[in-house]
């Protein structure tokens, strides 16, 4: 990681007009949990979890970490920016590895962090779901992180693919076909709620827990190595 990279980052970051999507995204999972406790009667903690689940993993996670990659990836691509990084004598992988890092970091405050929250106001500390939560919510968004980075970095058009990839992949394919869930971040995400989470009747974990964190890691560095590889490659006029 390279700390001027890390300033630049978060400078872009929180200088757009796209962290007000940040900051609402999870605002609304809490607000949402805020509600659902205070109208339903009958929510049981097995609801609870699905909602995260549904809601937390399947949602706000992927949605924030696609705002922050393509804010801090896709943006320096489309304004040449990304040339200037190329210029200096800095790792390719040290470029994009500090960008990943920050690209986490929003994931965990904009995602991990509320989803446990939001676990905590839905049955409070009970059954385990709040770290449950919690924990998913980390995997879960390290995965993403890996697989937006590469897809912002190597398709042109980044935003719709990683989009795409969202929407059919992870919320379409992995739901209807079993085989796909051990390729799915959102399944390595549920499986840590189930895994964690002592609540019962909640359902079984898609994927058993150990793979699933290996899972998420292995996705997260394979994006940055990907990346840094591209990167290395890459010349002025590949922009």
């Amino acid at each position: 990681m390279n700390t001027p990279i890390l300033r630049l980052g978060l400078r872009s970051l929180f200088g757009r007009a796209r962290v007000w999507l940040l900051i609402a995204l999870p605002l609304v999972l809490i607000g949402l949990s805020v509600l659902l406790r205070s109208v339903s009667t009958g929510m049981t903690d097995a609801d609870a979890q699905s909602f995260l689940q549904v809601f937390g993993i399947g949602i706000v996670v992927p949605v924030v970490t696609l705002l922050a990659t393509t804010t801090l990836i896709n943006s320096e691509f489309d304004d040449g920016s990304i040339i200037y990084l190329l210029t200096k004598p800095i790792s390719r992988v040290a470029i994009i590895g500090s960008k990943a890092t920050i690209v986490l970091g929003a994931a965990l405050i904009g995602g991990a962090v509320p989803m446990g929250i939001a676990a905590l106001v839905l049955v409070g500390s009970g059954g385990g779901l709040a770290l449950a939560a919690l924990v998913a919510g980390v995997v879960a968004a390290a995965a993403y992180v890996g697989i937006f980075i590469a897809l912002a970095t190597v398709m042109k058009r980044s935003i719709l693919g990683c989009l795409l990839y969202w929407l059919i992949w992870e919320s379409t394919i992995s739901s209807l076909i079993s085989p796909v869930k051990w390729l799915s971040a959102r399944s390595w995400g549920d499986s840590l709620v189930a895994a964690i989470s002592s609540i019962v009747g909640a359902g079984k974990p898609p994927v058993p827990a150990l793979y699933a964190v290996l899972a998420a890691l292995v996705a997260l560095v394979a994006g940055v190595l990907l990346v840094g590889r591209r990167l290395a490659a890459m010349t002025s006029s590949d922009e």
